[in-house]
């Protein structure tokens, strides 16, 4: 996951931290649902983003390689 942050306030910034949801089913086998922040670096797409979020999510459990999607949500973190 990208967290990188410029120590230059002045400097360009990429776009704001962001709050995900991830909930993937591997029929008979496994399911999971994780959270966590995303801060996509500058020129992130949203499907960027996804990819990034279910490797992220399948690597840790082998039993959720391949797993199917059945919800995911990217939202901006800021109240």
């Amino acid at each position: 996951m990208s967290t990188a942050e410029p120590t230059d306030a002045g400097q360009q910034r990429g776009q704001d931290t962001h709050f995900w949801v991830l909930s993937v089913d591997k029929p008979g086998m496994a399911c999971a649902t994780r959270t966590g922040t995303y801060t996509p670096p500058p020129g992130s797409t949203r499907a960027s983003a996804y990819r990034e979020i279910y490797e992220y999510v399948t690597a840790g459990d082998p039993y959720l390689r391949g797993a199917t999607v059945v919800f995911f949500s990217l939202e901006p973190n800021q109240l």
